[in-house]
């Protein structure tokens, strides 16, 4: 059967289509990587967005749940050059898992030539479907916690951590758990009151999907209790609190998504490969008035990439930590835990 994307800009693509169900809509985004696909397709950054592969084996990937960032599958839909050719063992076959998730995938398309637009003139809302459907505006959802509820993790950890969910990754979950950390779950609407009722001895703001400023009715509350703990921020988390005490956002051409991403941290001017998925970034303007100053920069496009507020004890990083203890996530697991030794009073020995 044959199926179109249809750009916000008018253009239009053909190939063949696959899917229990004939139409979607999302965000355009692209992924380049030639690995973690199925870590890229689970992980809440890309809700409700349609996701064009440019490497063009993508649907050879096998199910591994052990590799899932979230317990879903979190795209609208999506685009790539490969054909596809049902195999014997389909089940363990990611265009299976996308037709039993009603996930519609448009196969043979032209990719080259979609990236280079996207390229020119940025991420854009799209439309997938099976019929010559006129454009329909697509809003940027805010997204949901998956723990709507609170929910203890390694509860004989020996420091207690609140982690506020904006979308957390289980890798996050695994890299805190590491370092034998006691973690409370809470959705991103909790209030400082019933954070403080915890008594934790840090925070952890986790990514997420969409624009930071959905949560701006809450950030009296976030920066009121990030005043009074340890903070480390994520992802969107990095945004919301940096947000919240005042810093712009800037909604960007198109987003910081692979793997390897170069980063610079301005301490040692070491670079550093980093795990990123994000379509907004902190704006460079405005900055000295929220009392953050950066920490990591971008090595491609000199956006900010981690901040230190002056004034407290929080943190922030736009990319992610993997749980593989590389030299850059012991750098940031030993800076927040000094900061939760001189909390709590403790002696510090080097």
């Amino acid at each position: 059967m044959e199926g179109t994307l249809k750009l916000a800009n008018g253009s239009v693509y053909t190939g063949h289509w696959h899917g229990n169900i004939n139409e979607c809509s999302g965000e355009l985004i692209f992924y380049t990587g030639m690995s973690n696909f199925l870590e890229f397709l689970t992980d809440p950054v890309v809700k409700d967005k349609i996701i064009l592969a440019t490497y063009p084996g993508v649907l050879n990937c096998q199910i591994d749940e052990n590799k899932f960032e979230s317990k879903d599958f979190q795209l609208a839909g999506l685009i790539t050059q490969q054909e596809w050719i049902n195999p014997a063992n389909a089940e363990s076959k990611l265009m299976t898992t996308f037709q039993k998730n009603n996930i519609p995938v448009l196969t043979g398309m032209d990719t080259r030539t979609i990236m280079k637009q996207l390229l020119k003139t940025g991420e854009m809302p799209a439309c997938m479907s099976t019929n010559q459907l006129n454009y329909v505006n697509i809003s940027d959802k805010k997204n949901k916690s998956e723990h709507l509820q609170k929910q203890i993790i390694n509860p004989t950890g020996k420091k207690h951590l609140v982690v506020i969910d904006f979308g957390v990754k289980n890798s996050l979950i695994r890299w805190l758990v590491q370092f034998n950390y006691k973690l409370t779950i809470v959705p991103g609407e909790t209030t400082a009151a019933s954070i403080r009722k915890i008594n934790p001895d840090g925070l952890v703001f986790s990514g997420g999907s969409g624009n930071p400023l959905h949560w701006k009715s809450y950030f009296n509350e976030y920066s009121e209790v990030a005043k009074a703990y340890p903070t480390l921020g994520f992802g969107l988390g990095h945004q919301i609190l940096a947000s919240a005490f005042g810093a712009n956002i800037a909604k960007m051409k198109w987003g910081h998504r692979c793997f390897k991403h170069p980063v610079i941290h301005h301490a040692t001017k070491l670079v550093y490969m980093t795990n990123q998925n994000h379509g907004y970034a902190i704006a460079k303007y405005g900055l000295k008035d929220s009392g953050f100053k950066p920490s990591f920069t971008a090595v491609q496009d000199g956006s900010i990439e981690g901040l230190i507020h002056e004034n407290y004890p929080i943190t922030t990083y736009q990319f992610h930590p993997d749980g593989k203890n590389t030299k850059l996530e012991l750098l940031i697991n030993d800076s927040f835990s000094h900061q939760l030794q001189q909390y709590k009073g403790e002696n510090i020995y080097a």
